[in-house]
């Protein structure tokens, strides 16, 4: 039996456990991800500012470049529980979307594994985004019609002053 003065310590841990949208690993996971980002020489053009929504549930990401060409996106990336992986959803200014499951790598990152039909064809991504220790590292790796895996860009992300 649990004392009462051992139960009255343990409810603040009790409540928190039960009020988080999932697990601490889980959002161990995805907390790398939250910060106010550019590209270096890029400051003044280039903006990817990633939040926590509610409650640490998952996190957003706006993403906003000013070089010639503009984009402007949005994206989510949070824990499916009841699919046991990540999710990637984007939506951009050209009325482009994706889906993507993601996947922990080896880089104490993410994984995210999309497929798009184009005019090349089949092309299938990767998309690596890790902890660095001034930042973010993305990379992404592309295949089309089946044929290997070539990384095809990388980028580093730094914090915002």
């Amino acid at each position: 039996m649990i004392r009462p003065t051992l139960r009255l310590a343990l409810l603040p841990a009790a409540l928190a456990l039960a009020a988080a949208a999932h697990p601490p690993e889980i959002e161990q996971q995805l907390a790398f991800l939250a910060g106010d980002w550019t590209m270096a020489g890029k400051e003044s053009q280039y903006r990817d500012n990633c939040t926590w929504f509610d409650d640490r549930s998952f996190i957003v990401c706006d993403t906003t470049d000013g070089r010639p060409g503009g984009h402007h996106s949005v994206a989510v990336l949070g824990w499916s529980k009841a699919d046991g992986h990540f999710t990637y959803q984007q939506y951009d200014n050209s009325g482009r979307s994706r889906t993507e499951r993601c996947y922990p790598n080896d880089r104490k990152g993410i994984t995210c594994l999309g497929s798009l039909k184009t005019d090349e064809g089949f092309v299938e991504t990767r998309s690596h985004i890790w902890p660095t220790p001034t930042g973010l590292g993305i990379s992404q790796d592309r295949a089309t019609n089946g044929g290997a895996f070539k990384e095809v860009g990388r980028v580093d992300y730094i914090r915002r002053r």
